[in-house]
């Protein structure tokens, strides 16, 4: 069987709003951006997976952890990740 990857970017923060680059500023999630996070919890809701990695930057581990409240799955957060 092989490997299913999904990659999902965290929710809108503010500079993505404003049209700013963020690059790895540590820039939160919008009220917009928290939505979007729960939107695609709820998209991934029936994906069976196992782990889930993501950048150690806070609007990311947020979107994990949206994504992860009903899983309980270990979120490991990189520094590699980032962009």
């Amino acid at each position: 069987m092989g490997i299913k990857l999904f990659l999902i970017r965290h929710g809108q923060t503010l500079w993505n709003k404003e049209g700013r680059y963020q690059g790895d500023m540590d820039i939160g999630l919008t009220r917009v951006g928290f939505k979007q996070a729960r939107l695609a919890a709820k998209y991934l809701s029936k994906v069976d997976f196992s782990n889930i990695y993501s950048s150690s930057l806070r609007r990311a581990i947020d979107t994990a952890n949206i994504i992860n409240k009903t899983r309980n799955l270990k979120i490991i957060a990189r520094e590699n990740l980032k962009e």
